[in-house]
């Protein structure tokens, strides 16, 4: 079979039932089972009403204990497990909500929730200064296309349906205006919105392969490979730039001597030395000042540092910057 939930952003999620009706505690103790779990064993059920946009058909307590998990760890609770009606089966989806999920609903007592849950950390809602995890970004990217390969292994040789062409051609369109977004972005944006152009085109991509032929759909990933590793450079690129310290704040020579060590070069003490110099009262630290520590020759110089040379230079405008 080949039907299974799909891992929606819990932010595109809305629903028409209002979460005044649910017990906040209950809410509560969900949320932290679904973080501990890192999921749900009922999957929400949803429809499409806009442009990455759902609304909860079933599965309201579901929606409002994901968001509550949301509100405790947003990076942990970010997505949540969720049917999507839409397509030439929507009648089918619809008529199966009415007959499982209201028929036979989950006993009251498997639902029963032991209040000995331990608490799930909260998430920092502050990003610490110059430092960027990117295990998130890649397990994400790993969980998209390893969905995708699932679907592909499981997708018959041929396309079932006719009408899929002109769909496919809507699709089609909108990756185009994807490639052309992140064309312009790319040089400028910073990570969330890489991250949130990285989610769109996975999620297009998603929606082609899922009305193709298999060899079409390897074909239609192959082919949008290359634009998926130019985000994650894009990403690498940003982790990087964030990662620079800052030489008018920098308090500790360590810090200098941290930041050399991760880009595998040598010269912290010498340009620790340098930046030191030129921030005395009646300095002035700016790059042009360093460089001329750098090209200055004669020990004898007011200005010469010690082993601070052109190539220290050089590594210290790697791995720091000075804000205008």
């Amino acid at each position: 079979m080949l039907l299974s939930p799909e891992f929606l952003l819990v932010k595109e999620i809305t629903s028409n039932v209002s979460r005044s009706e649910f017990s906040e505690s209950d809410l509560e103790q969900v949320a932290r089972l679904i973080l501990k779990a890192e999921g749900t064993i009922k999957p929400l059920v949803v429809r499409t009403i806009g442009w990455e946009s759902y609304e909860v058909v079933n599965g309201h307590f579901e929606y409002y204990a994901a968001l509550r998990a949301k509100e405790i760890n947003p990076r942990d609770g970010e997505r949540i497990g969720a049917f999507i009606i839409e397509g030439h089966k929507a009648d089918v989806l619809e008529e199966q909500v009415k007959m499982l999920r209201n028929i036979y609903p989950i006993s009251e007592d498997f639902m029963k929730i032991p209040r000995n849950i331990s608490p799930v950390s909260e998430a920092p809602t502050i990003q610490e200064e110059g430092r960027i995890n990117l295990s998130n970004l890649d397990k994400l990217l790993d969980q998209k296309l390893q969905l995708i390969t699932t679907k592909l292994d499981r997708l018959n040789a041929s396309s079932p349906i006719d009408y899929q062409s002109q769909e496919n051609k809507i699709i089609e369109q909108k990756l185009e205006n994807i490639e052309s977004k992140v064309n312009q972005l790319l040089p400028k944006t910073n990570i969330t919105e890489i991250e949130e152009i990285l989610n769109n085109k996975l999620e297009i991509i998603r929606q082609k392969i899922s009305n193709l032929s298999k060899q079409e759909a390897l074909d239609i990933l192959a082919k949008n490979k290359t634009a998926l590793n130019r985000y994650l450079e894009a990403i690498d690129r940003e982790s990087n730039q964030l990662q620079r310290v800052n030489l008018l704040t920098v308090e500790t020579e360590e810090e200098i001597q941290q930041a050399f060590q991760r880009n595998n070069i040598r010269g912290g003490n010498e340009a620790w030395k340098a930046i030191e110099y030129w921030r005395k009262p009646g300095k002035k630290l700016t790059w042009e000042n360093l460089e001329k520590s750098a090209k200055t020759a004669r020990k004898g110089h007011q200005d010469k540092i010690q082993g601070f040379a052109k190539g220290t230079y050089n590594n210290l405008k790697k791995i720091g910057y000075i804000p205008d």
